[in-house]
């Protein structure tokens, strides 16, 4: 398996683990229309960003680096226009376009040019882009995503988060 195959492999299952807690999120806190604007607006601290941020940037991701495979210019994603519904739908299309990929072997290990507001332009490598760029920036969302479920009262553990293990607990102990 290529170094690109394995992120795909990482985005995906983890998606599968956020796609679950976002339909438990809909089940206990977001049963109503009033629940669902407040979880909307809801933010870990003042100068981060709110909810739908934190699930679209996790799914920007995976779109960034299918893009990249491709030469294909990411299109933004209209996060204001995301409702709950729209959210779940976002993660579900991600894991579908992952799985649509059969771009992984074309990824060059060329400088990749990040332009980030405020700061000189980075070039690094094809690797360092998906290693010290995408990987971090998709944890920091995805975190930051159930942190703010578990802060407006979503019972979630440590196992809802690292369910993409699930399978392997279950092969190991299939083996006993």
């Amino acid at each position: 398996m290529s170094a690109v195959e394995r992120k795909f492999d990482i985005f995906k299952s983890r998606l599968q683990s956020l796609s679950a807690i976002l339909d438990r999120a809909e089940a206990e806190l977001a049963s109503d229309v009033a629940s669902q604007t407040a979880l909307l607006g809801a933010r870990l601290a003042p100068d981060m960003l709110p909810f739908p941020y934190q699930i679209a940037f996790t799914c920007r991701q995976p779109a960034l680096l299918l893009c990249k495979l491709n030469g294909e210019t990411f299109e933004e994603i209209d996060i204001e226009a995301l409702n709950f519904g729209g959210l779940k739908a976002l993660v579900k299309k991600t894991i579908a376009n992952i799985d649509a990929a059969d771009a992984c072997e074309k990824f060059a290990v060329a400088d990749t040019e990040l332009e980030i507001p405020g700061f000189p332009t980075l070039s690094m490598s094809g690797q360092d882009y998906m290693d010290d760029w995408l990987m971090p920036n998709f944890y920091f969302h995805f975190v930051t995503a159930y942190d703010i479920l578990r802060k407006e009262g979503l019972e979630l553990g440590k196992g809802d988060y690292m369910s993409h293990l699930r399978p392997r607990l279950a092969a190991a102990g299939a083996g006993d």
